[in-house]
């Protein structure tokens, strides 16, 4: 190899890494959660998620049409029971039909506030970072409003355990 070869050879190298060091500092965070939509419960009351602040936040999307939704829910119904006073909350926002969230609830009534919003909810939880659009999708927030943790699929208990317990700690 010829010197000039060489040094060529490493001026190269040199603009790859340089290019790839500008793309790596260059690249955008990722956009901020859109807006809170509107929130309702079946009674029709506005609800703000500012309402739990100070509680360890579970946001679970989910519909009646979506057996892994209706799989994990008494699990939750079990969790919020055992650590409900511990500063656990689990709320549901329903991405359906009210009158049919209404009808499954009276069927299989669970102990935590159910919310349906409107057609900005799939946004929403997309902003959040449901990045497959997909149903079931959780959200966990720490007692101060920060997410902390996101799980798209059924939310085993374990899973959940492993990151509620140390938020759960006193605070």
């Amino acid at each position: 190899m010829t010197r000039s070869t060489g040094y060529t050879a490493i001026a190269l190298i040199a603009m790859l890494a340089g290019f790839m060091a500008y793309r790596w500092v260059s690249t955008p965070p990722p956009p901020p959660a859109l807006p809170e939509p509107a929130l309702v419960d079946l009674d029709g009351g506005s609800h703000r998620l500012a309402e739990w602040q100070g509680k360890v936040l579970v946001l679970n999307f989910w519909a009646t049409w979506c057996p892994p939704c209706r799989e994990e829910m008494p699990e939750f119904v079990a969790l919020q029971k055992e650590l409900g006073d511990r500063g656990l909350q689990f709320v549901g926002v329903a991405i359906d039909d009210p009158a049919l969230v209404r009808g499954y609830l009276e069927k299989h009534p669970v102990n935590y506030p159910v919310l349906v919003g409107d057609a900005a909810v799939p946004d929403w939880a997309d902003s959040l970072g449901n990045e497959l659009s997909a149903l079931p999708f959780s959200v966990v927030f720490d007692r101060d409003g920060r997410k902390v943790e996101t799980h798209t699929g059924v939310f085993r208990r374990e899973q959940l355990l492993e990151k509620l317990k140390p938020l759960l700690a006193a605070p």
